[in-house]
């Protein structure tokens, strides 16, 4: 189990709908293109791309090298994930947006399966990021009470509503 680790749960709203209007090559071809524009974002953040959804991505901050601003990385990521798909939206003349949430907490991660393994990462943080990233069901990056209250000043969040969790009613931020 790992401590104090930020997590990223990214998703494409929209993308579905744009690569209706492609044939199956150019479809995977511009999937894969920003895929890769978000690996590079995670390395220039130093942040670990735990795995590649079909219209998502996972990621942490602080598992693989134990940072003091994990949680900073991880909503900067959140941010350069957005100004990514601005600029695709741009080249390709698509409305693609992102859903994201960020969470910070204990994780554990691991290899899974057997004859075809696959790195995974799972836990409380994975789980509240997921989840408050559905908050609203809207675009945008969300984080939890946790990230929000490690958030540097200057930063600007808005309340974006609550979610249920084990320990009760918890606040959701959305950052503009």
């Amino acid at each position: 189990m790992h401590q104090d680790v930020a997590v990223i749960f990214a998703e494409l709203v929209g993308f579905d709908d744009y690569a209706a209007t492609l044939d199956d090559d150019e479809e995977l071809g511009q999937l894969n293109a920003l895929m890769r524009s978000f690996d590079e974002a995670a390395e220039r953040a130093g942040v670990e791309k735990v795995r590649t959804l079909r219209n998502g991505y996972l990621a942490s901050s602080g598992l693989i090298v134990p940072r003091v601003d994990n949680v900073r990385r991880a909503v900067d990521f959140a941010v350069e994930l957005r100004n990514v798909i601005s600029r695709f939206n741009a080249q390709h003349e698509a409305s693609v947006e992102l859903r994201a949430g960020v969470s910070s907490g204990s994780v554990t991660s691991g290899l899974v399966g057997r004859t075809s393994l696959a790195y995974d990462l799972w836990g409380d943080a994975v789980n509240l990021a997921y989840r408050v990233r559905g908050v609203t069901g809207s675009p945008g990056i969300y984080v939890s009470q946790a990230v929000k209250d490690r958030m540097l000043e200057g930063a600007r969040i808005v309340s974006a509503g609550t979610i249920e969790t084990a320990d009760g009613a918890e606040t959701v931020w959305r950052v503009e």
